[in-house]
């Protein structure tokens, strides 16, 4: 295509005006236009006042991407200094020469083509690859060299090749990256911040790579994250240079401004209030009444995108050509799986009740800014959860199979209708915007985010059974059932054949409540099981059987079972009437959890159940500040807020003694049922060490015990999963209630989850939801 040319640029250059913004980075994709392609770019961005600059693979204002003004102007040339300096100090040269007058920001140093690590690249040729540089700088920009800036982004390999002593240019700027996924990699020592450059940051709110670990569509960073990292960084004295890869503007257009306003006044917004922040952004452009309601969306979408991004529940691993899709559990903790397409089924019609309330002219700006963020999020999950069902249940030989695959079709086909619309159908501008909405992936893999997994047609074959699954995913074994969580346990009743099956559930125990008691089967249903404790026995292991009794029929369809009396259902019910199979039985053991003390009344805390116990870290009984203190980051974790400690530039306290007199602390009150080892486990976001003078470690104990200190382990950390987590064996002595107390060894860890496991817990992915909280 064209490119992006002036025209295009004037309207960039007026949104980072009124943003408060005054530094670019033009995006230099493969088979795209270079900024400088047009000449008129550099003087649009002149009269506005913006500062041009480059990334991190195209120092000197320079394009090298595969195609573009490297293999242009040196055709067949090699991209290495070692041994093509000459000319590629001249190409730098003439870049510098005719934008020298225009005020710009150069990035220094060198990378491979194409976003790679430059091959020939050394701490010894890279500081020669700075003295030619600056050379070129001074003859052309200003001979004064610390009245010219200059940056130095130590992206990935250069990042290590500065830690093995690489010396940058004091009035250099030391932009320090993040991790593409938005925890920062390092960040200044008290030495570093004394240099007379200063510091940088260069953020994500999207990354594209050509592989399914990018996320280029929409935007699910959530703001607890931006503030926790960005505040991190301007404690550290980083508020030289902040810059943030946007991708496309409009999915990222809330956080945009959230970003700029921060780097504004960094005190414009804290830790407790990113929902006032978007309540208050929702009312000034869409009105006060829907403020509230647009908030809830947008923090919500933050939090299910923040568990996974949409663009990652697909992966593809190119060496074994197999793709990866399932993430959730179908098994355990009332169906991962379920509960997602739940949540994100009613983003939905949440967003979509706000869009029709909206007047006409408000709801291209609506569409373009939530609708298309939320529900391309929402759809890309039920597109893809719901593959997931119809492929484990195809192999169950489930009849339902074939819905699933039919509703994962159906969100894929909605996902290109909001595309359409964004392009061709906007009510006040029509196809003004066309072909700026689509599904990335402009090399490599990537496309692979968007493939379809493999969906099962299966709908039933031969003679009308019922299968069953069991929450837990034992064949015959419920999960245990206990006072002290109320809980409830999922059986799915499943048709593997043709025709009606006719089910019933004996509930004569007394105790057993059941959502639904009997019925009939095409497919499938759902039923739950509670206990009512009040009838309930007393126990510790209170053991039974349920029994589900079930025939079937070959002649029944729909519309006749909705004509039978009740008499005739009943029959059919028997296995009695045009049953081709009936009488048949099987049972389902259970346990109850009852005992005759303690009783729910008599304890408190976060009560043990089903051999675990889960707590949403924000969840604290009480706590102790010291020099510092813990403190809840709204809009931040997987399953809720999360904690961490505030300022996040005190020292690190390591020697038991010195922790308990100095280090902030948070205790959870517990009752613990089960004696001997419980795991614990700190589910925590992935940051990184702030600098080389911290480590990621925090102390636990329980009770009166002395602080044992734990450290985070190669291999426990991921990005994709946007989880980092940290473990240790705690010994419980004696049932009953306990304090949990965990303090700070290193400031800037961000804890979400904390979970012990008794020996009960089940895989899934976001941990056991969080354990039943008795009065404190």
């Amino acid at each position: 295509g064209k490119g992006i040319g002036p025209s295009t640029y004037a309207r960039i250059f007026e949104l980072m005006f009124r943003l408060k913004a005054n530094l670019l980075w033009p995006a230099m994709h493969q088979k795209t236009k270079p900024f400088n392609y047009y000449e008129e770019n550099k003087t649009i961005a002149d009269e506005y006042g913006i500062v041009m600059g480059s990334s991190h693979i195209e120092p000197m204002l320079r394009n090298n991407m595969g195609g573009a003004e490297w293999d242009t102007e040196y055709p067949g040339q090699a991209w290495d200094y070692l041994q093509n300096r000459e000319n590629i100090n001249r190409y730098w040269e003439k870049r510098v020469r005719g934008n020298g007058k225009y005020e710009n920001m150069y990035t220094l140093g060198k990378r491979g083509k194409d976003d790679e690590a430059g091959t020939e690249i050394t701490v010894e040729v890279l500081e020669q690859i700075f003295s030619d540089q600056r050379k070129i700088l001074g003859q052309w920009v200003n001979k004064d060299l610390t009245k010219v800036p200059q940056v130095l982004i130590p992206y990935t390999e250069v990042l290590d090749l500065y830690n093995l002593g690489l010396q940058v240019p004091d009035d250099v700027i030391i932009c320090w990256p993040d991790d593409n996924f938005g925890n920062i990699r390092q960040l200044p020592d008290k030495a570093e911040q004394m240099r007379t450059g200063g510091s940088g940051v260069y953020y994500h709110f999207q990354w594209l790579n050509g592989a399914t670990t990018a996320y280029p569509w929409t935007c699910t960073t959530p703001l607890g994250l931006i503030w926790s990292e960005m505040k991190k960084a301007y404690d550290f004295g980083v508020d030289d240079m902040w810059i943030v890869n946007v991708g496309d503007i409009k999915p990222a257009e809330i956080n945009i401004e959230y970003f700029m306003q921060l780097a504004w006044d960094i005190h414009a917004w804290d830790h407790s209030n990113s929902s006032r922040y978007l309540k208050q952004w929702a009312a000034r452009e869409f009105g006060e009444e829907p403020s509230a309601a647009i908030s809830e969306i947008m923090g919500r979408h933050y939090e299910l995108g923040y568990a996974r991004r949409p663009e990652n529940l697909v992966l593809w691993n190119g060496r074994r050509k197999e793709l990866s899709w399932e993430w959730f559990s179908l098994d355990h903790y009332d169906d991962e799986v379920q509960r997602r397409i739940n949540d994100y089924t009613d983003l939905i019609k949440r967003v979509d009740r706000v869009y029709h309330s909206l007047p006409v002219e408000m709801k291209d700006a609506f569409f373009q800014t939530v609708v298309y963020n939320v529900k391309g999020t929402a759809l890309q999950n039920l597109k893809i959860l719901n593959a997931q069902k119809s492929h484990v249940y195809g192999r169950q030989k489930r009849s339902s199979a074939a819905v699933y695959a039919a509703k994962a079709q159906q969100a894929e086909n909605s996902i290109y209708e909001l595309i359409h619309h964004y392009n061709r159908e906007l009510p006040t501008v029509g196809d003004k915007w066309d072909h700026m909405a689509s599904l990335p992936g402009p090399w490599g893999g990537q496309w692979h985010q968007w493939d379809m997994p493999p969906l099962s047609t299966y709908s039933g074959e031969g003679a009308p059974r019922l299968g069953y699954a069991l929450e837990g995913g034992d064949s015959i074994h419920l999960p245990e059932f206990s006072v002290f969580s109320n809980d409830s346990a999922f059986i799915d009743l499943y048709n593997t054949g043709n025709g009606a099956v006719y089910w019933s559930v004996d509930t004569s125990a007394g105790f057993i409540e059941m959502s639904q008691a009997t019925g009939v089967i095409y497919d499938e249903t759902r039923i739950w099981m509670k206990i009512n404790y009040d009838k309930a026995p007393k126990g510790m292991n209170v053991d039974g059987k349920l029994r589900i009794t079930w025939s079937s029929s070959r002649r029944d369809e729909w519309s006749d079972w909705d004509l039978l009396s009740f008499e005739e259902r009943e029959v059919f019910r028997s296995g009695i009437a045009n049953s081709s199979a009936g009488g048949h039985l099987f049972e389902l053991n259970y346990s109850v959890f009852n005992p005759e003390s303690p009783v729910p009344g008599e304890i408190t805390g976060f009560v043990e159940s089903n051999g675990y116990t889960a707590i949403e870290a924000e969840h604290f009984s009480r706590k102790k500040d010291r020099e510092a203190g813990w403190e809840i980051i709204e809009g931040l974790g997987r399953t809720g807020n999360s904690i961490t400690v505030l300022p996040p530039t005190v020292e690190s306290v390591e020697i038991p003694d010195s922790i308990l007199l100095k280090s902030p602390v948070v205790e959870y009150d517990l009752y613990l049922f089960t004696e001997g080892d419980h795991i614990l486990q700190l589910n925590c976001s992935p940051g990184n060490p702030i600098n080389r003078d911290y480590g990621q470690r925090i102390a636990v104990a329980l009770d009166d015990g002395l602080p044992r200190v734990i450290s985070f382990e190669t291999g426990n950390r991921s990005v994709m999963d946007n989880l980092m987590t940290l473990h240790t064996r705690l010994k419980i002595e004696k049932a009953g209630g306990h304090v949990l107390k965990i303090w700070m060894v290193d400031p800037g860890i961000v804890i979400d989850k904390i979970i012990l496991d008794a020996g009960g817990l089940k895989e899934s992915y976001l941990g056991p939801p969080e354990s039943v909280r008795m009065r404190e």
